[in-house]
């Protein structure tokens, strides 16, 4: 008897703790994008959502008006109200079943997305400059910001239990809207930050940056799996990554050495294909935003053309995914003395001018020999902010360096024009360098080039049989071709017709 009673007892705690444990996950909630501080999309309508017990009423008031909806059977909700121009600061109040839930201190403006691996992720506060901008203190209250980071140790770690299971369950990242204080701004991305500032200052619309980087992330953990699913080109990496040429060596590694004590033959890890998509950028495909900055590919490098085609269908399904032509502007990777590069830098501007409604920042000028994290990261936030405000704020600026559009001969010359540019100089203006000659043969020869405004002319030596024209191709370029507005040309080679030499 005594022992029927206990065990009915254990039982009845049991299922007390478990219905207690439901209501908790069911508890009124706000999606991760909405905290105090935030800033919602001007412009657009205006989605607020998140989670009640399902089929319970939700009301949410907002800037004088009440919107209300039930939760789905999955617990979900949402209401809309009309697009609103900028301003604030609003309050949002959220109700259902007498809780209720408040979000002060709300601004309207224009919210970017601030995505990639650790070049984005790369703090203000190590920065070249940064702790000097920390310490002056001249924040916009303006500018709002957002870092949804990973809790999973980086480096050589082997997860322990609890991080291996929260990994499992995609519940690595955290975070919630900050204002611009010196905390906040030090431990921001430098580059968000910089490009952030540089919008505020142009055009005194407020500002939110939501940072989602994970450092040592290859671009397939950023596109939803669905999407990889369904193009052959990716099935290499789907099914056993961790094995796949498809995946970086050092990708491979770094998933081992965290995974070491894992139990679980299906354990999951953060640079998984999909993986960062479902964790990290899922949460916030429902909340409107005006646009994309992203500075990755280091962990893609080793395959150029799988990467391009990645790179693509990650601008293509992002798109889709918030049902919007975002604009969308990217880092090229930086010089540095490692193979590859420079074919991958030319694919990313190759990517740059098929893709629409996509800009790219150059930064070879800016690398390190030796680091794959150059530290001047001020200059790459400001060019990315110069294409958002040629493109998105209508600035009529210079966005971009000299972008080449043709290559012809003229007797023992090659000439190459370049637009983006009312007359080319050199960076450091010092004598031009960066251009090579490709031989029929496959021998490299440094060019004798010269600046003619808009043109560059290479003398060809005689009985030379030249293929094609390289810019900046060596891995760690000093090449030094600019505009007027001193931003930098591309990477670039460009081959040159039988017919012509």
């Amino acid at each position: 008897m005594k022992k029927g009673l206990l065990y009915l007892l254990v039982v009845c705690q049991m299922a007390f703790g478990h219905s207690v444990e439901l209501r908790a996950q069911a508890a009124l909630k706000l999606a991760p994008a909405f905290s105090d501080h935030m800033v919602l999309q001007r412009d657009q309508p205006i989605v607020i959502h998140g989670t009640a017990p399902a089929g319970e009423k939700v009301a949410v008031s907002f800037s004088g008006k009440t919107q209300s909806a039930a939760a789905d059977d999955g617990g979900k909700w949402k209401v809309v109200f009309s697009a609103k121009r900028s301003g604030g600061p609003l309050q949002v109040r959220v109700s259902s079943g007498g809780n209720e839930l408040l979000v002060n201190d709300v601004l309207i403006g224009d919210v970017w997305l601030c995505s990639g691996q650790s070049n984005m992720d790369f703090a203000l506060k190590n920065a070249v400059g940064g702790k000097d901008e920390v310490a002056a203190g001249h924040f916009s209250p303006n500018i709002r910001l957002l870092k949804y980071a990973s809790t999973a140790p980086g480096g050589n770690v082997a997860w322990d239990p609890a991080m291996l299971e929260k990994v499992n369950r995609s519940e690595v990242y955290r975070g919630e809207w900050k204002t611009a204080d010196a905390a906040s701004v030090a431990a921001f991305s430098a580059v968000g930050y910089y490009f952030g500032k540089q919008i505020v200052a142009e055009t005194g619309v407020p500002i939110g940056l939501i940072q989602v980087a994970l450092g040592g992330s290859p671009t397939e953990s950023w596109i939803d799996s669905a999407t990889l699913a369904q193009d052959g080109r990716f099935a290499g990496m789907l099914h056993d990554w961790r094995h796949s040429p498809q995946v970086m060596e050092w990708v491979k590694q770094r998933g081992g050495e965290n995974t070491l004590r894992a139990t679980s033959p299906t354990q999951r890890h953060t640079f998984m294909p999909g993986y960062n998509f479902k964790a990290g950028i899922a949460p916030f495909t429902a909340f409107p935003v005006k646009g994309v900055i992203w500075y990755q590919g280091e962990s893609n490098v080793h395959d150029v053309a799988l990467h391009a085609a990645l790179f693509e269908k990650l601008v293509t399904s992002w798109r889709k995914h918030w049902n919007a032509a975002l604009p969308f502007y990217f880092v090229q990777l930086s010089s540095i003395d490692r193979p590859h590069w420079p074919e991958f830098r030319d694919s990313q501007r190759q990517l740059a001018l098929r893709i629409a409604g996509t800009g790219m920042a150059v930064s070879h000028d800016l690398g390190d020999s030796l680091d794959v994290h150059p530290t001047r990261k001020m200059e790459i936030g400001v060019r990315l902010a110069k294409l958002a405000l040629h493109d998105v704020y209508g600035k009529k600026i210079t966005a971009s360096g000299p972008v080449l559009r043709k290559a012809y001969r003229d007797g023992q010359s090659i000439m190459l024009h370049f637009g983006s540019a009312r007359a080319l100089r050199t960076l450091d203006d010092k004598p031009l360098q960066g251009f090579e000659l490709l031989t029929t043969d496959g021998r490299r020869f440094a060019a004798d080039a010269a600046i003619h405004r808009k043109t560059i002319s290479i003398t060809v030596p005689p009985n030379l049989k030249v293929t094609s024209v390289l810019y900046a191709y060596q891995p760690f370029s000093r090449a030094n071709l600019c505009n007027e507005a001193r931003l930098p040309a591309s990477t670039f080679s460009i081959s040159i017709p039988k017919s012509d030499l």
